[in-house]
């Protein structure tokens, strides 16, 4: 995001942005509601009322903090039905993450609207949760959490730039989304 940023700054510097991180159904009611232009989220359901531009993929682990029951157990002996028993958070609107937690018969013990948030339940050791693997890296580097439960316990999230279909976006959004385009692109 950083080089599409620098990108389009490159071309348009005298154009004002105004940036916001909110929840994927924040985001998408903004941009049916014409507040906001552009967004960027994890694709899990689709409106035709907006066009989804696939960007890039996050894998997605299940991770325990190092005060947790499972913490130091080795892989193999991690059960499906040990990981079941144990107090999942997760994300509260409908996502990826919902769905998944849902499928994997996870049963939830606590919600967040936020991958912050959820780290930090993960940190005390009393639930587990998904994470992006780059955004757990470095607690996982420094052995506060650790990824549990295997393959059976991940997912890859897809995202995408999302825009209203009507009106056309405008010369400055259009602009935007050819950065975007060409970063990810280059990938």
């Amino acid at each position: 995001m950083s080089k599409a940023f620098h990108a389009f700054d490159e071309i348009a510097p005298d154009v004002e942005l105004d940036i916001v991180i909110e929840p994927a159904n924040v985001i998408e009611t903004g941009i049916i509601e014409q507040q906001f232009d552009i967004g960027i989220i994890p694709i899990h359901r689709t409106s035709a009322s907006l066009v989804y531009e696939k960007l890039y993929a996050e894998q997605m682990y299940l991770y325990c903090g190092h005060n947790h029951l499972l913490f130091d157990l080795p892989v193999e002996e991690i059960r499906p039905r040990d990981i079941r028993r144990c107090k999942y958070a997760g994300l509260s609107f409908h996502s990826p993450n919902l769905v998944i937690g849902n499928k994997m018969k996870l049963v939830r013990s606590a919600d967040v609207n936020d991958q912050e948030a959820l780290a930090i339940l993960i940190l005390s050791g009393r639930y587990v949760g998904f994470l992006p693997d780059h955004f757990a890296a470095s607690f996982v580097s420094n052995e506060l959490m650790r990824p549990i439960g295997g393959k059976a316990f991940t997912y890859m999230s897809d995202f995408a730039a999302i825009y209203r279909r009507h009106p056309a976006p405008s010369c400055k959004t259009e602009t935007f989304l050819e950065c975007l385009r060409i970063v990810h692109a280059a990938k």
